[in-house]
């Protein structure tokens, strides 16, 4: 009995000593994620007492600030999870080495992420332009909202994170996704005789995504990734990528049709209702900064960005698409809208950072040629143009039909497909510089983008280097390719 037994009895004693240990090692972080709740709020109110220009606000919203911890109690796990992500693999390598002293410099860390995050919090108010009053203004909802409202808001406090019931019914795939005529306009279809994009990594960061439609049966889709809700200890927590916005599916459907075999992973960073248009837009601008670090620790190749951009430049990312270009990462975003342009906003970031694509788009013509399409700002920043007649898919459970988009939000993951393909064919080696496998294939895209295609004889405001050539930049990246090996 007791030689039958003891095999079964030590298992059960190792076991029990593993739990407790487990159970030490979340009882420790638990304790910093606390502790880092109780130093966020109490910066919060240092930091509002002693800002030079706290008298640009109200009594009212002096007050809501100070008494944020009882006021808006989902703030800190919000706030924590989003600055997180910039050394997100540092503190989990603290995690994982348990050591004394890593659990010590993971605290330290931790402490000072949270007053940062305090810190940025509370300078969201004052940093503003010329965009923040014409914003208040323009929007009939924001009336009746003060600051404190408008920047709590804007960092997906009152999203909608409800999961939603599938219809019973399958969708079909519209015939429309293959009859586009970007396909055609971008010469996609005969690139896709050499590649379509496979071992490329896409990441989109936008609204959500709906993975039950059709076009993405067959699609290689990555873990998916939100800030958007996301509250709980940065190491222990998720959150839904649930797309009540729409915008999120109709881009990565783009993203999948015309890189069909590349991966696409969706980094939900807003929500496609609350946080559109935000008059103060530092945080927004951290939450799309925080979002591009995590798909660089993640592996992507390309992140595309189908958002309106700000004029708000912010060292915080300004920083974050630097450190994707050092680490060989495009970064593929739009460029203005005439709209703004015409009111005096020439400003568009992360879009006019140079380690970033610009991308406009172009209209048809009758002729079955393209041309600049006046709805875009023209901008020296400006790196190419894509075709604008590009169909889309909207999530299953909503009341909208798949449909065309013209835009310069769908122009841009088609754009983020040609360097997928490119990429697909003419891969990092791992061993280049900072920004120099980025600079080889942007000036394949560059160099064999076609300004007459859009009327131009040469670069242009309007449509940068021209529209983009699918079929000659797989072909050239595929001789480059072939003269390093």
């Amino acid at each position: 009995m007791k030689t039958r037994f003891a095999p079964i009895i030590v298992s059960f004693i190792v076991l029990s000593i593993s739990c407790q240990k487990r159970a030490a090692d979340t009882a420790w972080l638990d304790s910093v994620h606390e502790e880092g709740r109780s130093v966020f709020y109490l910066a919060i109110r240092e930091e509002i007492g002693a800002h030079p220009k706290n008298s640009e606000l109200t009594e009212m919203e002096i007050t809501k600030i100070i008494e944020a911890e009882t006021r808006y109690k989902k703030l800190y796990g919000l706030l924590i999870n989003i600055f997180y992500q910039k050394d997100e693999p540092t503190f989990l390598k603290l995690i994982q080495e348990g050591r004394k002293k890593s659990k010590s410099r993971f605290q330290e860390m931790y402490l000072d992420l949270a007053r940062f995050s305090a810190r940025m919090f509370v300078e969201s108010f004052f940093e503003t332009n010329r965009s923040t009053q014409i914003i208040r203004e323009m929007m009939p909802a924001y009336k009746e909202l003060d600051a404190v409202d408008l920047v709590v808001r804007s960092i997906g406090y009152h999203s909608k994170l409800d999961i939603p019931v599938l219809p019973a019914e399958t969708k079909k795939l519209s015939p429309e996704f293959d009859k586009q005529g970007a396909l055609d306009g971008a010469k996609f279809r005969e690139a896709y005789k050499i590649t379509k994009g496979k071992g490329a990594k896409i990441a989109v960061l936008d609204t959500g995504i709906d993975e039950s439609h059709p076009m993405f049966h067959h699609t290689n889709l990555g873990k998916h990734f939100s800030l958007v809700g996301r509250m709980g200890k940065p190491w222990a927590t998720d959150a839904p990528i649930v797309d009540w916005g729409i915008h999120g599916t109709a881009i990565s459907s783009i993203a999948a049709r015309y890189a069909p075999e590349a991966q696409i992973t969706m980094y939900k960073f807003g929500d496609g209702e609350t946080q559109n248009d935000p008059p103060y837009q530092l945080l927004t601008q951290c939450i799309v900064a925080a979002s591009i670090y995590r798909a660089v620790h993640d592996g992507n190749d390309i992140i595309s960005i189908s958002a309106s951009g700000s004029a708000l430049d912010i060292d915080y990312l300004r920083d974050a698409c630097r450190f994707a270009y050092d680490n060989n990462r495009v970064v593929v975003c739009g460029n203005l809208y005439s709209r703004w342009y015409k009111m005096g906003n020439v400003l568009n970031f992360p879009s006019q950072y140079e380690t970033v694509v610009s991308v406009t788009a172009a209209e048809p013509r009758d002729d079955g040629t393209y041309g600049y399409w006046d709805v875009c700002a023209p901008d020296g920043a400006t790196f190419v143009s894509a075709p604008n007649d590009i169909f889309a898919a909207t999530p299953t459970y909503m009341e909208e039909d798949d449909l065309y988009i013209p835009s310069i939000s769908a122009a841009i993951p088609v754009v983020s497909a040609v360097f997928a393909l490119t990429i697909s064919v003419y891969p990092s080696l791992g061993t280049e510089g900072p920004g120099e496998y980025v600079d080889a294939i942007m000036n394949l895209v560059k160099e064999n983008a076609n300004p007459k295609a859009v009327g131009f004889e040469k670069f242009s405001p309007e449509c940068g280097y021209g529209l983009i050539d699918a079929e000659k930049t797989v072909k050239s990246a595929l001789e480059k390719n072939k003269k390093r090996n």
